[in-house]
């Protein structure tokens, strides 16, 4: 099992999609705080108002916040890619006929994608910081153990994310759908979804107030500070019934 998590983080590591997508990530971190006072500057331009940046940003701030813009989508892009390449290169009867169950690689998959989406985050805040601090003095107000925490609690939806993103490309074999799901996923676009079926469920159960969108982890991912025990119970309890269900339903596939 340890060689086979070794192989898969080298297979990773050489993997285009994976560095192409980490760039990228990097890149508009950095560019949120200049992307900022852009945006200030045309506002300057078209109304003549004057709001300028802060002089300092808390580092708490960047610390809670690393996957900004579009970050959470790529991170999601480069982990599907990463779940198909076994299928997509044509080398995963190899690999599956070294293990003593198939479902292992499933398994293994799952263990790589933590450092992978760990990367992400830090790529993250690190272009955040550097681009911040051409404009801004970075401020240690805070409280920065709660950031941390913050920190840690994405980091685990994240990965819970990538259990039903495991499923679909892994177990089901369909990288298109996996794809398009990274997307809907990555930009919290599913929360109109999730209204509808709110709404189909309060009035069939006659309830008021049941709200979908609280329990499902991409929209707890999107929120500035998401409840530290929704965080971790939505996280659990989404990982334990996509992630033995990746590995059953790849078991019983035929491998091609």
């Amino acid at each position: 099992m340890g060689n086979l998590i070794r192989m898969d983080l080298y297979r990773m590591r050489k993997g285009k999609g994976f560095l192409v997508c980490l760039i990228l990530a990097f890149v508009f971190a950095f560019m949120q705080t200049p992307f900022a006072w852009l945006l200030t500057l045309l506002g300057r331009m078209i109304s003549g108002e004057v709001i300028p940046l802060a002089p300092t940003a808390p580092l708490t701030e960047i610390l809670s916040n690393p996957l900004p813009l579009l970050n959470a989508m790529l991170v999601m892009l480069s982990a599907c890619a990463f779940f198909y390449a076994d299928v997509e290169y044509g080398y995963i009867k190899n690999i599956a006929g070294q293990m003593p169950k198939r479902g292992f690689t499933i398994l293994s998959k799952f263990i790589a994608i933590i450092p992978h989406n760990l990367l992400f985050m830090l790529a993250g805040v690190i272009g955040n910081l550097i681009g911040t601090l051409i404009f801004q003095r970075i401020s240690f107000e805070g409280d920065i153990a709660h950031s941390l925490l913050v920190f840690v609690l994405r980091l685990l939806l994240l990965q819970s994310i990538c259990s039903i993103l495991l499923l679909v490309t892994s177990g089901l074999q369909s990288k298109p759908l996996g794809t398009v799901l990274a997307v809907l996923l990555g930009m919290g676009l599913l929360g109109v979804a999730y209204m509808g079926i709110d709404a189909g469920i309060n009035q069939l159960l006659h309830l008021e107030n049941f709200s979908l969108a609280r329990y499902m982890p991409d929209q707890l991912l999107g929120k500035a500070n998401p409840p530290t025990l929704d965080a971790i119970l939505v996280s659990a309890v989404t990982t334990a019934i996509f992630l033995p269900l990746s590995i059953r339903v790849f078991d019983r596939r035929d491998v091609k």
